[in-house]
Formats: structure tokens, C-alpha cells, sequence
């Protein structure tokens, strides 16, 4: 039986990891010869994929050898590259790990990760795959130089690739530049957990279907408050709010133009979501000051499996929970947010790019899909489906709920509906940059903590983003 990740965590309160880099510096001369190298790898997959059917295309016979880089060697990678090798005897599967043990890596080890990644994806080298799970790479770059295929043109030219299989909103929400650089195989879910039966009681009816914006939120808050006796509406840190609204793609694409190295934070957009952000905490609808769970309105968390959601509908509010998408920074806007976890880009400069290609199908199949030891939302449907029937069947054990006592949990089709619902309608990726979430982490404080005002720190990070995207 799969043990729950730590309940209390939350797509709101991602760390920061220490970003290196190395190499920044190179002539004009080298950078042109890495563009070149990386168009002349993509000219060679278009022509691989004007044949019919890519899946008849994998040789069978020859002698061949995939690289994966990764940070460590986890066992869900491992567990994929023994059972494809099993199926095709003449491929390798070599995993390439920066971690020194079987698990995560040490700083100085993340530190050499992200320079020689970013040293081998931007001179053509490396390995044929990469696996993108740290948010310090600055993936933005490694695009703009061409540096990954565009796994989309593989999608619509593989016959065999059944989009009815797979949670296409997620594969098409998690496009770059209109092109599908970094295939995630699982993902978690953005949302709000509420308590349905202390929002009852106040008599506030909350509907996130339509108009389910931040300045909503704030108006209903403020009625929550007026209305109830619960301690706070909810517990989460300025940047808990600014951060996912900032990296949202819809957001993230208006205030950063990587190709055009262009930043536009210094524009109303960015100013008002600062502005709106700081409000409500000067209203007291958001409140910085540790609380339990059970005395708020809300607990803003990431759901990362069905299991998962189960247990903090648990944990939170002895399942008496209702879930709404988080709310958004415009009108215009809908849709539950996500995030891409083992995510996957393949190198343009790749000599096995089709033998790369179907290993990626092999890993979004249900056979591997459904024995992830990883507690995520896979992006195989019927793998994620499994879980469900197995919640039904009773087959997950509480181990932190009734009082750390263990037990069952009781789950009906009924609960489960909203978070298939959600599942149906994620079409928000965050998508994080390391670098900018820095800059962001160490110029707004003084900004929420009234010592400058929003346009002043708005400038601030406008020059220092601008900075970035031209090194």
C-alpha cells in the first residue's frame, strides 16, 4: 500500500532552490553555431516525421542507446528502463544521475546539475532525454535556442499515439510558444479546500464556475468574516498568493516575452496583482499567522492524486470539504491550475530521437502509468481511473487521520465528481523560472511591508528581469 506524501504540503509555499550558472558568457560566433546545430536536429525530425506511421520506424535489431539525465535515480525511472529493456532487448537505457545516492541531491550537487545541464543543452550536447523536475533550470532559455524538439509534431504523426487515452488539456496547456517543448507523464492540481459546513452555517453561497477572481474572493471574504466565528479566512504568505498568479502561463506569457527579451513588469498588470494581493491583508481576509486548518475558511493546497485528495479532505476537515479552483487575477479568465512533474524534453541534436520518442509512449502507457510509485495524477487515463476504483474499493489506507490512529477512509463516487471535474478543466500551468522567482522573493516584501510603494518595486524587478534576459 502507497504511503500519502506529506499531507501539509503545498503548491503555495514551493521552495527555492540555489540557482548556478556557468558558461554565460560565449561568443557570437559559438552561440550561432548552437542555434544552427539545434535547427539542423529539428530539420532532421520534420523529416522523420514525414513517414507514414513513426511507430513502424524503431529498429528492432540495431544496437542502440538512449540517455536520460536526471537528477537521481528514482525508482520510477529505474523501473521504466528495466521494463523497456525487457521489450526491446537491443535498446540501453542509460540514466545519467547528478545525485551521489539512490535519492535527491545534495546543494553542492544541484549547484553541478544545473550548470553542466545548461552547459550541455545550450552546445548541442548531453543526453537524448532530459528529465526537467527542478524548477532552477531556466528551461525558458534552453527553448529559445532551439534546443528541444517539438514533441507535439510527433503526437499528430504517430499513428499509434491514441489521444482518447491521455489528458490532452494537460499536454496542450503545457505548451511553450505553441509547441509541446517538455512533456510532463504526471502533474498535481492547484485548488482551495473549504469548509463547506462552517461556509454553510454563514450563509454565503460561493459559486468558482464564473467571475472566480481574486477581488470575488476578497468581496466574499469579507462576508465570511462578517457572517461567521471561524478565526481567519484563510493562512498563506503574500508570495503564496503573488507567486502562482505571476506564473500562471496565461500571466507569465503577458509580463515575460523570452524570445523577444522583453519583461512588462513594470506594467499595470503586474502593478494591480501586487496592489490586489497586498488588500487583502490589509482587510483582513488573508492572515500570515500560523493557524489550524480547522479554523479557516480555506486551506490553499496542492492535490496531487486521488488518494491524496482523499486523505486531506481528511485531515482538513474530516472530509466535511468542498474544493474550488483557485481564483484567478482577471474575469476573462477560467480553468483549475496544475503543475507538470517528471517532465521530459528530448535534444534536438539526439542521433535516436525516434527510439527517444517511443520510450515516451512507453511511459505514458497504462502499464507503467499505473505502477508509478509516485503518488501523482498520471497523465494516462485509465491509470488515473485505477486509483479512483481503488479509493471506491477501499483499497487506501488513513494513515494520518482520526487522531494519527489510522483506518479507512469512506469515499463515495459522489466526493470524488468535483475533483474529476477539476481534472477535466485544468488549463492554467504553473510555470515556474527560478531565476525570476528570486527577484520576485527578495523586492516584494518591502513592498507588502509598506516600505515602498507598488510602482517602485515594480521598477525594480522590471530592470533586474531585463537584466536577466539579456545575459
Amino acid at each position: 500500500m502507497k504511503k500519502i506524501l506529506v499531507l501539509m504540503m503545498s503548491l503555495l509555499l514551493m521552495f527555492s532552490l540555489v540557482a548556478c550558472s556557468s558558461g554565460k558568457t560565449q561568443s557570437k560566433e559559438s552561440n550561432n553555431t548552437q542555434q544552427n546545430n539545434a535547427k539542423n536536429g529539428d530539420k532532421d525530425t520534420v523529416k522523420e516525421m514525414n513517414r507514414e506511421d513513426l511507430s513502424l520506424k524503431v529498429s528492432k535489431d540495431e544496437k542502440k542507446t538512449i540517455t536520460i539525465s536526471v537528477m537521481g535515480k528514482f525508482p520510477d525511472f529505474e523501473l521504466a528502463a528495466k521494463e523497456y529493456e525487457k521489450i526491446h532487448p537491443n535498446i540501453t537505457i542509460e540514466l545519467k544521475s547528478f545525485a551521489s545516492g539512490g535519492g535527491g541531491m545534495s546543494l553542492l550537487e544541484l549547484e553541478k546539475y544545473v550548470a553542466q545541464t545548461t552547459t550541455e543543452v545550450l552546445s548541442g550536447k548531453g543526453a537524448d532525454l532530459f528529465v526537467l523536475n527542478d524548477q532552477s533550470l531556466p528551461i525558458d532559455r534552453y527553448i529559445d535556442k532551439n534546443a528541444f524538439v517539438d514533441l507535439n509534431q510527433y503526437i499528430e504523426k504517430d499513428t499509434s499515439f491514441d489521444k482518447s487515452q491521455y489528458y490532452m488539456n494537460i499536454l496542450e496547456h503545457s505548451k511553450i510558444n505553441g509547441g509541446l517543448y517538455v512533456l510532463p507523464t504526471k502533474f498535481s492540481l492547484g485548488a482551495l479546500f473549504g469548509n463547506k459546513e462552517a461556509i454553510s452555517k454563514t450563509g454565503i453561497q460561493i459559486d468558482d464556475s464564473q467571475n472566480w477572481t481574486w477581488s470575488r474572493f476578497a468581496e466574499l471574504s469579507k462576508q465570511l468574516k462578517t457572517n461567521g466565528t471561524l478565526k481567519t479566512v484563510m493562512n498563506v504568505t503574500p508570495s503564496g498568493i503573488l507567486n502562482p498568479l505571476v506564473f500562471s502561463d496565461k500571466n507569465y506569457d503577458r509580463l515575460v516575452d523570452m524570445e523577444k527579451k522583453e519583461a512588462k513588469f513594470d506594467s499595470p498588470l503586474f502593478i494591480d496583482l501586487l496592489k490586489q494581493v497586498k488588500k487583502m491583508y490589509d482587510d483582513g481576509v488573508l492572515s500570515i499567522q500560523p493557524t489550524n486548518p480547522t479554523e479557516t475558511y480555506f486551506v490553499s493546497s496542492a492535490i496531487f492524486s486521488p488518494s491524496d485528495y482523499a486523505m486531506r479532505s481528511e485531515f482538513y476537515n474530516n472530509q466535511n470539504t468542498t474544493i474550488y479552483e483557485f481564483p484567478h487575477s482577471s474575469e476573462k479568465e477560467s480553468g483549475v491550475t496544475f503543475s507538470g512533474y517528471d517532465r521530459y524534453a528530448m535534444n534536438a541534436n539526439s542521433s535516436v530521437k525516434m527510439e527517444a520518442w517511443d520510450y515516451l509512449k512507453f511511459l505514458l502507457s497504462y502499464e507503467m502509468q499505473s505502477q508509478s510509485i509516485r503518488d501523482m495524477f498520471p497523465v494516462n487515463i485509465a491509470a488515473n481511473e485505477k486509483v479512483f476504483s481503488d479509493l471506491l474499493d477501499g483499497k487506501v489506507e488513513n494513515t494520518k487521520g482520526n487522531g494519527g490512529k489510522g483506518g479507512q477512509i469512506t469515499v463515495t463516487e459522489e466526493s470524488l465528481q468535483p475533483l474529476k471535474q477539476m481534472i477535466a478543466e485544468a488549463n492554467t500551468e504553473v510555470r515556474w523560472n527560478e531565476k525570476v522567482h528570486k527577484i520576485l522573493s527578495e523586492e516584494t516584501p518591502s513592498y507588502f511591508d509598506g516600505q515602498k510603494s507598488a510602482e517602485s518595486v515594480a521598477d525594480i524587478i522590471q530592470n533586474r528581469v531585463m537584466t536577466y534576459l539579456n545575459e
